[in-house]
């Protein structure tokens, strides 16, 4: 697993502290957002690698916080976690790297995090031959 910056954006408090434990825990450094605006603050402050995010929140939601995400030139990898399966498509059409239902289990964390160091051959490309490696 690599060590990224990440940030988790959930309106349920009990589900934000568990996976920000659980990805402190593993070393990770993590941020924490109420709702898709506060998170938008954080990706322009802190640039986080990777984002945990919820679909339904108050304000902005996570489609509309994964739209404004993926018009950015360094996007982060975006992780939808979510507890209504109905919306992996849209998730994926917003270039989510992997969707999860809650409640959300370990094993399935470590998977979403090798999808979003993952780089496209498209990226390797762009980089050329020095990105060959880890993402970020």
């Amino acid at each position: 697993m690599f060590k990224a910056k990440i940030l988790v954006v959930d309106d349920e408090e009990d589900i934000l502290n568990t996976l920000r434990g659980s990805l402190e825990d593993e070393g990770f450094e993590v941020w924490t957002a109420g709702d898709g605006a506060e998170a938008m603050e954080l990706v322009r402050t802190k640039h986080p690698d990777v984002i945990f995010l919820d679909i339904h929140m108050p304000g902005m939601d996570g489609m509309e916080a994964a739209r404004h995400l993926a018009t950015l030139e360094q996007p982060p990898a975006v992780v939808f976690t979510t507890a209504y399966g109905e919306h992996a498509l849209e998730a994926f059409e917003a270039r989510a790297v992997d969707y999860l239902l809650k409640p959300v289990r370990p094993e399935r964390i470590e998977r979403a995090l090798d999808s979003a160091r993952r780089l496209t051959r498209v990226q390797r490309s762009e980089l050329g031959p020095a990105g060959q490696g880890e993402a970020r």
